[in-house]
């Protein structure tokens, strides 16, 4: 009987050798794949339920405000907003935190023009007031004021300084006003007079919830870095940097616990020396409120952000964000020294 030569042995063997590297290549290829598919679909599971859970939280947020924390006294409610404290609510995999901050410490950008129309001159006035206390001179708050109106309103009458269809159209590229309220604080960069610096300075101090609505400022939970908003919100007729030493006042003579009414604060007021203030934009109670919502499931997470009006009466849902780089007061908000400190850490 013949045997096969010594190199017809060796070329099976390569060959035998060849085609097991390149199973065992498909294998792994294959291994790969299938983990892959399980890994995603476990994530597309995670998401889809983080994504219902947070639907039923937008729910939950709201018979929340109309039961719970409607119960609430008023200095409860402003110990409750100081302290940014979230309430977790424990899922079989994961959690639901919601972060409650009183919204009238922003303002409303969408308070220039209300629903049917009409320009409340109070809240152009006040905005432009905001604007000088961030430094800006006169002319150009007013300017920049008039065009937020002129963004919102639906005529293409251009107010004094404000700008309309034919200035945005002169632009590169070329755009229009939209004629209704703004989606998002974000929307005020497109503003003619509007540019990056300025956004930043305003960026912290506002916000947008329903057209025409201006809540009064919940005096109790308004912290010293929103100062502005308070001495713009009681200037009235005069100007916004000789109200700043009566909201320090009603600040610095804040109870421990809070103001128990209006009265207390009108005390304050009066012992100022402009006997012009005006206590009419300012309270104890809570009319907005911000909400933020995270709902983790395993994997997944999601981050929504709502704003609610008409708390004290019937909660109104007027602004809805996706993820934590929604346009609105941050509810923590890190100070250079903490990234610094966060910087040596590392």
């Amino acid at each position: 009987m013949k045997t096969a030569p010594q190199k017809d042995r060796g070329t099976v063997l390569l060959t035998t050798l060849l085609i097991m590297t390149v199973m065992a290549a498909i294998t792994v290829a294959l291994m790969e794949d299938i983990q892959l598919a399980v890994k995603r679909t476990i994530n597309v599971q995670a998401y889809s339920q983080a994504d219902w859970q947070a639907d039923g939280a937008e729910d939950f947020v709201v018979a929340y405000l109309k039961t719970d924390f409607a119960a609430l006294l008023p200095e409860a409610k402003a110990a409750l907003l100081q302290s940014r404290i979230p309430l977790v609510l424990p899922t079989p995999e994961g959690a639901i935190s919601l972060t409650l901050k009183d919204a009238s410490q922003c303002f409303n950008l969408n308070a220039v023009v209300s629903e049917t129309g009409e320009k409340p001159g109070e809240a152009r006035r006040e905005f432009a007031r905001i604007a000088q206390l961030l430094g800006l001179a006169e002319n150009q708050a007013t300017s920049l004021s008039n065009a937020l109106v002129d963004w919102q309103d639906a005529d293409q009458q251009q107010s004094t300084g404000g700008a309309e269809d034919g200035i945005y159209l002169r632009q590169n590229p070329p755009y229009r006003t939209a004629d209704t309220s703004l989606r998002g604080p974000e929307e005020l960069r497109a503003l003619n007079g509007m540019d990056e610096e300025l956004w930043e300075l305003f960026r912290p101090f506002v916000c947008t919830g329903g057209p025409g609505n201006l809540p009064v400022i919940n005096v109790n939970s308004i912290s010293a870095d929103r100062i502005i908003i308070l001495a713009a919100a009681l200037s009235g007729q005069i100007s916004a940097s000789e109200a700043v030493p009566a909201a320090e006042a009603l600040l610095r003579d804040r109870p421990p616990t809070g103001y128990s009414s209006s009265d207390q604060i009108q005390q304050v007021l009066n012992a100022t020396e402009i006997a012009s203030l005006t206590d009419e934009r300012v309270g104890v109670d809570v009319k907005s409120i911000f909400v933020e919502v995270v709902t983790e499931v395993g994997p997944a997470e999601r981050v929504r952000t709502y704003r609610f009006d008409g708390v004290d009466d019937v909660p109104i849902l007027t602004y809805r964000g996706w993820g934590r780089e929604t346009f609105r007061p941050e509810i923590e908000t890190q100070t250079e020294s903490d990234s610094e400190t966060e910087v040596d850490a590392r």
